[in-house]
Parts: C-alpha cells; sequence; structure tokens
C-alpha cells in the first residue's frame, strides 16, 4: 500500500522548473498529534508571509529618497523569497501608481518596467539572483535611455536618476538575499528603512507618521532590554527619515537622543524607559530646532509613546539574555552532548569502583595454608591428640603438612603411604588423607573460580572503560558541531519546506578544516538512491559546496539525512587471499569507506582451519562495526580484546590490522596489535611500517602501536598477514615499486602479492594462510 501511494503521487507531480531535483514529495503522518498541532499555523503562516511582503513592496514603492530615488520597490522584488516575492512587486508596483496619483513621471514608468521583468526572471530562473538583478536592472536602463533620447526628452537627468536607482536596488537586493529579513539582522533594518523612507512623507496635519512610527518602535525594543537592536534601528532609520525628507533632520536628531537614553540609561525597565525616552527626545529636538518649529515633531514623537504604552505587557517584556559561555570553553550546543558527556563519567567511575572494590577486599583461599587450616579445622580439631600435635610438635607438624603440597599438586590426591614421615604418628591416617583431598580439591575449584571471576571483572571494567572513552569522544564531537551558517541552514529548510515537509531540524555548519557538513531531519521518510543523489545536487547548489550522496539514518519514526562534502580523494580497494589447508582460511578482511575516511581492516586468526577463521571473522567484522558507529581505533580495539577474551573458555586471539585514511586531507592513521608490517608506497617508493606487538584477546589490555602519515593521490597502503611474509619483505617492496611504477590496480597487486608468497612458501615447506588487502587512492574530481 505504502508503494502504491507513493508511485500515484509521483505520478501527480507536474514536471516543474526545478524537475530533475523534484522527485518525490515528502509526506508528513497527519494522524501524529504534533501535526494537527501544527496544521493552522501552517496554513496560516503563508498568509501572513505574504501579506507582510505586499505591505512592505508597497511602503518600498511610495518611498523616495532625496526627492528623486525611488529603489525600494525593485530592491524589495529581487530580495525577498520565493515565495513572497510576488506578492511584494505587486505591493510596489501599486506604491509607485498611487504615488503619482495619475500623473507618473519618467522615472516611474521605468521602474513599473523593471519590477515586471524582475518578476518574469524569477519565475524563469527560481532561486537565482543574478538573471533577475539583470532583467530588472536592464529593463530600468533601457527604459531610461529611450526616454531620455526619445520626444519626451527626460535628458541626462533621467540617466543619472535610473542608473542611481538600479545600483541601490540591486545592493539591495543582494543584502537581502545574503540576510533575510525574516530574521533579525541586516534584511530587517533595510525592510524598515523603506517603511521609515515612505512614512515619514506622510503628515497628518502636525502629526508626522513616520517619526511617530519610529519612536514607538525604538521605545519597544529599549523596553525589551534589547539597547543594541534600538540603537542599530535608530541609526538606519534617522537616516532614511532624513533622505525621505530634509526637513525630518531634528526629528531624527531627537529620536537618536531618546533611544541612547532609553537604551543606556534604563535597558529593560518599563516606566524608566518611557521617561529616559521622552526626556532625550525634548532635549534632541529643542537643542536642533527652534522651540517654535519644534511642537510638531514633539507632537509625532508623544503620539509614538502614546502608541508604545498602549502595546500589550507581554510585547514589551524583557527578552531573557543568553548566558554567556566560559571564555576557556567553546559553548556547548546541544544538550545530548553534555548527558553524553556525564554517561561517560558514570561507566568510567563504575569500572574504577569495582576494581578499587575488589582489592579491598580480602581474597581467601589464596595460598596452600588455606588447605592446612581446613583439614586441622575439620579433622584434628576434635582429635585426641590434637594438643601433641599442634602445640608440643607443632613445627614437626607444619613441615610434614606442608610436605604434602607437591604430592597433592602433583597427583591431585593423597593415598595413605604418601605421607612423610612427620605425619607417620596420626592416629588417623586414612582420615587425614581424605580430609586433605577434599581440602586440596575446595582449595584448587576456588582458586580457579577466583581466576575465572577476575578475568571476569577485568573484562567488564576494561569494557566499561572503553565505552566511556567512546562516549567522551561522541560527547566532545558534538559539544563542538563546528560554526553554524544559519544563511545556508534557512535556505536548505525553505528547500525541503517547498518539497512538501517542513524539517523538524536544519543546520548547516562549517567544521574545523572548512568542510561545509549539513544534518537535515524530517519525518520517517524512505528514498531511493536516484533522489539522493538529486537532493545532494540541490542542497549542495544551495550551500555553493559539492556533496555526497546523503548518509541515511532512521529512528523512531525521523529520518536524518547527513550531507558531507565530495571529498579530494577516492579509494579503490583490492585483495586477494589463499588458504593454509582446504578452503578455509584464519585472516579476514573488511573494506568500506565511511562518509570522511577509508577503512581498511585485516585480522589474521591465531592458527589455521576453522577455529582461527571464527576469530580473525569475528575480530574483523567487530572493529568494522565498531569504526563505523564512530569508535576509534584504540578504542575499538579494547571492545575487540574484551569479545575475544569471553568467547570461550579456550584462548582465543587474533591479530589487528587495519589503516583509516581522511579522503579530504590525505592523513592516514595505522593502528596495529600483533600485526605483521604493513607497507606504504609514496612518491613510488615503498617502505614497511609496524613494529612487533601482541595479539588482541590474549591479555586484559591491549598492547597496539598507532602511527600517523600522510598519502596522496597514487599511493598506495598494503596490509599482509604473516604467512606472506615467509621469506623476508625484500622481494614484497621491489614488487611493489614494480606495480606502483605501471600504476596496477589493487586487485591486480594483491593476487600478484598472494600467488608469489604462496610459491615461496610451498618451496619452503611451510604452509600458512595467506592475505594481502590493497587500497590505492586516487584524485576525485570536484
Amino acid at each position: 500500500m505504502q508503494a502504491a501511494r507513493e508511485t500515484e503521487q509521483r505520478q501527480k507531480i507536474p514536471a516543474g522548473k526545478r524537475g530533475f531535483f523534484m522527485l518525490k514529495v515528502l509526506k508528513t503522518d497527519v494522524s501524529h498529534p504534533f501535526a494537527a498541532a501544527l496544521m493552522p499555523r501552517a496554513a496560516v503562516r503563508p498568509a501572513l508571509r505574504q501579506g507582510s511582503a505586499f505591505l512592505a513592496g508597497f511602503l518600498g514603492g511610495w518611498a523616495v529618497l532625496y526627492g528623486a530615488l525611488m529603489p525600494f520597490g525593485l530592491g524589495l522584488t529581487l530580495g525577498f523569497a520565493e515565495d513572497c516575492f510576488a506578492a511584494g512587486a505587486a505591493g510596489a508596483l501599486l506604491g509607485l501608481l498611487l504615488h503619482g496619483f495619475g500623473a507618473l513621471s519618467l522615472d516611474s514608468l521605468c521602474l513599473l518596467c523593471a519590477v515586471g521583468a524582475a518578476v518574469a526572471a524569477r519565475w524563469l530562473w527560481p532561486g537565482r539572483f543574478r538573471p533577475a538583478a539583470l532583467a530588472g536592472c536592464g529593463a530600468l536602463g533601457l527604459g531610461a535611455v529611450c526616454f531620455a533620447f526619445g520626444p519626451t526628452g527626460g535628458g541626462v537627468d533621467l540617466l543619472l536618476t535610473c542608473g542611481a536607482d538600479a545600483l541601490l536596488a540591486a545592493a539591495l537586493g543582494f543584502a537581502l538575499r545574503r540576510f533575510p529579513p525574516e530574521t533579525p539582522g541586516v534584511g530587517m533594518l533595510l525592510v524598515a528603512a523603506g517603511a521609515a523612507a515612505a512614512l515619514g512623507s506622510v503628515s497628518l496635519g502636525l502629526l508626522c507618521l513616520g517619526v511617530a512610527v519610529c519612536a514607538a518602535v525604538e521605545l519597544a525594543l529599549c523596553c525589551r532590554g534589547q539597547p543594541t537592536a534600538a540603537l542599530a534601528y535608530c541609526a538606519v532609520t534617522g537616516a532614511a527619515l532624513c533622505a525621505a525628507d530634509p526637513s525630518l533632520g531634528p526629528a531624527a536628531a531627537g529620536l537618536s537622543c531618546a533611544s541612547a537614553a532609553g537604551a543606556l540609561l534604563a535597558p529593560g525597565r518599563r516606566i524608566e524607559a518611557f521617561a529616559a525616552y521622552a526626556g532625550g527626545c525634548v532635549a534632541g529636538v529643542l537643542c536642533v530646532q527652534p522651540p517654535g518649529n519644534a511642537f510638531s515633531l514633539l507632537l509625532s514623537a508623544g503620539a509614538g509613546l502614546a502608541a508604545a504604552a498602549l502595546l500589550p505587557k507581554d510585547w514589551l517584556a524583557p527578552v531573557p539574555a543568553p548566558e554567556a559561555a566560559a571564555p576557556e570553553e567553546r559553548p556547548r550546543f546541544s544538550a545530548a552532548a553534555t548527558r553524553l558527556e556525564a554517561v561517560a563519567e558514570s561507566l568510567s567511575s563504575l569500572a574504577e569502583t569495582v576494581n578499587e572494590v575488589y582489592d579491598a577486599l580480602p581474597h581467601r583461599c589464596e595460598s596452600f595454608r588455606w588447605v592446612i587450616d581446613n583439614t586441622h579445622d575439620s579433622l584434628c580439631f576434635n582429635c585426641g591428640r590434637r594438643e601433641c600435635c599442634w602445640k608440643q610438635e607443632y613445627a614437626a607438624t607444619l613441615d610434614g603438612m606442608n610436605a604434602l603440597r607437591p604430592i597433592l599438586e602433583q597427583n591431585g590426591h593423597l593415598e595413605t603411604s604418601d605421607l612423610p614421615g612427620a605425619l607417620s604418628r596420626c592416629i588417623h591416617p586414612a582420615a587425614l588423607c581424605a580430609a586433605a583431598n577434599k581440602s586440596f580439591a575446595l582449595y584448587r575449584s576456588r582458586k580457579e573460580a577466583r581466576v575465572h571471576a577476575e578475568a571476569m571483572r577485568t573484562a567488564l571494567t576494561e569494557q566499561y572503560s572503553a565505552v566511556a572513552d567512546a562516549l567522551g569522544v561522541l560527547s566532545e564531537q558534538l559539544g563542538r558541531p563546528g560554526n553554524p551558517e544559519p544563511y545556508k541552514s534557512g535556505r536548505v529548510a525553505d528547500f525541503f519546506s517547498s518539497l512538501g515537509t517542513p524539517p523538524l531540524e536544519c543546520a548547516v555548519s562549517l567544521d574545523d578544516l572548512g568542510r561545509t557538513r549539513a544534518a537535515v531531519t524530517l519525518p520517517r521518510t524512505r528514498f531511493a538512491a536516484a533522489e539522493l543523489s538529486a537532493l545532494a545536487q540541490e542542497v549542495g547548489r544551495l550551500c555553493r559546496r559539492t556533496f555526497e550522496p546523503p548518509q541515511v539514518l532512521s529512528c523512531k519514526g525521523m529520518t536524518t539525512l547527513l550531507f558531507s562534502e565530495k571529498p579530494a580523494l577516492r579509494a579503490v580497494f583490492g585483495f586477494a587471499a589463499s588458504a593454509a589447508r582446504g578452503t578455509i582460511s584464519g585472516d579476514a578482511v573488511q573494506q568500506f569507506c565511511s562518509p570522511a575516511a577509508a577503512q581498511m581492516i585485516l585480522c589474521d586468526g591465531m592458527g589455521t582451519g576453522r577455529p582461527a577463521a571464527v576469530d580473525g571473522n569475528l575480530a574483523a567484522e567487530l572493529t568494522a562495526r565498531l569504526l563505523k558507529a564512530g569508535f576509534t581505533a584504540e578504542l575499538a580495539a579494547r571492545l575487540v580484546n574484551v569479545a575475544l577474551a569471553l568467547k570461550s573458555d579456550e584462548e582465543s586471539g587474533a591479530t589487528l590490522d587495519l589503516i583509516s585514511v581522511d579522503l579530504y586531507t590525505g592523513t592516514a592513521r595505522l593502528f596495529k596489535a600483533g600485526a605483521a608490517p604493513g607497507f606504504l608506497v609514496h612518491g613510488g617508493r615503498a617502505r614497511p611500517v609496524g613494529d612487533a606487538s601482541l595479539p588482541i584477546g590474549i591479555l586484559g589490555g591491549v598492547n597496539g602501536q598507532s602511527r600517523v602519515v600522510h598519502l596522496a593521490a597514487g599511493d598506495y597502503a598494503v596490509l599482509v598477514s604473516d604467512g606472506l611474509l615467509v621469506d623476508g619483505t625484500g622481494w614484497v617492496l621491489k614488487q611493489l615499486e614494480l606495480s606502483a611504477a605501471a600504476a596496477d590496480p589493487p586487485e591486480q597487486l594483491a593476487k600478484a602479492l598472494v600467488e608469489t608468497a604462496r610459491t615461496r612458501a610451498e618451496a619452503t615447506g611451510r604452509p600458512d594462510d595467506i592475505t594481502a588487502a590493497v587500497l590505492r587512492l586516487e584524485s576525485c574530481g570536484r
């Protein structure tokens, strides 16, 4: 049913201008309780956005700067988002038409044509600024040329005016694209400047509407405890008022003094902010304007204060300031990071506590003296000769009991004929042997149990410590998600909203190396491979990067898409293997690429045949899963060591040899635990890497070695099992250099190494499992 619904919905989607990526409309489960709560807001929000865009466009079309320039209408049309630029253009056209009241100037006619051309270009090339800017400004310039040299005779003044309008409109549109007006910042200030310029030219008797509105907004910002926003708004709107009408200069100066007084003296305090703002306004106006001409300006500012006083108290409530992060630490952006860190500390503390308690507890049955004491308590304590044997002849009796230890350890039991001469005086020899045998058997079983319990405790605490370290690494990664890019995050969120489902979360950030990453969380959705590729192309275009198809993570009704930049390198893998006997090899290989790195693992189980194959495959599979989950090589080795140690009662072990290559930088990290030397071919020269160490699964901890090297395109990394090095490393180095010079594929190189090693091993009569895993880096066109 789900597949049928998806097929039917795909058939209903028209092939629009973005046809290659509009492959699927994301679906939301409307039965979910959150979906029902958000549906009214989702229905009202587009209408509010378009209504606001229409009003802003109308004010921008009405606004005139310095008596001749009208750039706001065209600039808003170029800068508004895709869902509301048409409404803004309609408002701008209406403002231009009404401003002339039927007597349109030549400049207004040119602007009407320019707005229409910009709208047409935005419909033809959605989401692209340059075609719309060229169309709008080009139409404005062409109209100016036609009118300037036509019969109407606009002259050079018209050319200069339209040229200035075109430049200002293009700059305004670009700024609005870079800083959307929906969020506080430059974009919102530019729209406010257009509104102030439009309202500054509207007078109702002695009341100037622009001054009143500016005063109300500035006072509201002061009451809300946002002094920076109030001062920035005052500076921008004051300049717009002066540009709209030079006679409003004293009003702008008075509002500037008022905003400074309210923002600096009483931010966030309603009554005090009103008093400081009013006093600063009166002082500013009177210092600039003669008292006889100040009445109109003070009346307008007073109307703004009255309007602010009538606003709901919630609108004037102070905004809580964000908590400042400690200077020595970067802020934590996720509560999950803190929780993971707390869990990591708890697990680490648990491991330390278990070890401390074990060390503090008394340990019984640790020496043969316990066998002697138990034999005394079970037999000699009730014997009539106890006083003679254990007091008068204590030294001889104790020497005789100690003499029983080698006999019991060798034979496992004691016969009456085995009693030494010091114990020949015992009147119950058979009972003494039985009591000693029972005590020694109990001693040996308890000793074995203690050894097994100590191994289990060591494995448990080692596992707790390794998981704690892994959680600590993940916590640090979550706590440092990189530098956020809100503008790109908004563009990506708008794109997914246009497909039918607004994302639950959307974050685009730059990591420490300057790579762009994007994480988009959606309601549970399935994607085909072609759809993921199309999404990667479109998200990459929005972020101005080249993205790989995203990694898809699904959990609890949500799907997260992780986009990462296309790396500079790509890995080509190859391997070959030959079993010592039969078809079962104890060597296991894992080769794969994570979103940012190429991973290659080689594990050699101890011995040959099926038991070695079980250990080798278990170690390789567990290591691969842990690396894919984000564990480092050292932590993965510790956890695999525990798994091998607890796999069975028999001793298990395997070598661990892995290499992880960062496909962005070429940095390679090698980790070896008991593995044979590996080989690197860099610049055509081969060299071995790795020293002797112990395999995993044998000791309580891991005795591994790590190394970091740098590789480039054309280099090889080769991991081999010890069976391939039966004749040393000399011939391997020569073969690698010859193959690198010929640029042999990794599969071909691996087969050549294994076949040559098999021939040499048969000649020496020392067969063993032989495996070679090869990784070659190639340049990846971006």
